[in-house]
């Protein structure tokens, strides 16, 4: 059973906090467990000791010390460390490596990790370089171009539908996590950014491999969560408050993600 599976992981999410600081990151990780969800930014996860379970999009995968895995923009991923793990990640902003992005514009990779850890340690070592407090904006710019350079080179893509304008992209995003406790359709985000529900709907599923209504109510059925494991609310408050207009569908999509009802989920919860 993939690692997120239903019974376990809701659909990928967008990373809102990520997407708003949108700024170079690097950071260490004793253990780390991480969500599945997405971003903008090129995001390159390092296993430095021990091992850890990397899911990217519909690619799953063991890591060991050494490795290391990729995501693009949007690329859905998640990681797991199954008993124990040290680890570290590199987030680079898309204004930060636009030739790059232009390379592999409608592309995607064939196998989104890098197993030879030889390669692996020379990015580590431009990745030292790029994280001391005294490089200049051109060392930088320069580390960057040079790290996912050697990536360019070790890994495979091959051609992809998925939409370049990240921009855009980022943008109906941005909307729909402020508007999805409101009553809010395909046709709201269309008519807001000036294209057809047509052109929305196919750019939303080829941008994020999920259609809009499927992720409106990931969006609602997570904020519902969040307010059952309050313990203060009933159910049907949680769900109208988390937008959702129906009962019906509310429990037709917890049920579809938990395989339970939500009253049965509140049992486990409470033991």
């Amino acid at each position: 059973m993939p690692y997120f599976a239903k019974s376990h992981e809701m659909q990928p999410v967008f990373g809102l906090a990520r997407e708003k600081n949108n700024q170079l990151y690097y950071k260490e990780y004793m253990n780390d467990k991480g969500i599945f969800h997405f971003h903008s930014q090129i995001e390159l996860y390092f296993i430095d000791d021990g091992e850890m379970e990397v899911v990217v999009n519909n690619h799953k995968q063991l890591l060991r010390k050494g490795q290391m895995s990729v995501a693009l923009s949007y690329d859905a991923h998640a990681y797991k460390t199954p008993e124990y793990s040290r680890s570290s990640v590199l987030i680079i902003p898309s204004f930060m490596c636009k030739d790059f992005l232009d390379v592999v514009k409608n592309k995607k990779i064939m196998s989104p990790f890098v197993f030879d850890t030889n390669t692996v340690a020379i990015i580590k070592e431009y990745v030292a370089e790029l994280i001391k407090p005294d490089t200049n904006s051109i060392k930088l710019s320069g580390y960057i171009h040079i790290i996912l350079g050697i990536i360019l080179d070790t890994l495979s893509f091959e051609n992809s539908h998925k939409p370049a304008d990240t921009d855009l992209a980022s943008q109906i995003l941005f909307f729909i996590n402020a508007n999805y406790k409101n009553e809010i359709a395909l046709r709201d985000v269309a008519v807001h950014f000036g294209y057809s529900e047509s052109y929305i709907s196919r750019y939303f599923r080829d941008s994020f491999n999920i259609g809009f209504n499927q992720y409106l109510n990931i969006l609602r059925l997570k904020n519902a969560l969040q307010l059952m494991n309050e313990k203060h609310y009933s159910i049907t408050y949680c769900a109208t408050e988390s937008g959702f207009g129906s009962m019906r569908t509310f429990y037709r999509v917890f049920a579809d993600e938990f395989g339970c009802s939500p009253k049965e989920y509140m049992g486990k919860v409470k033991t």
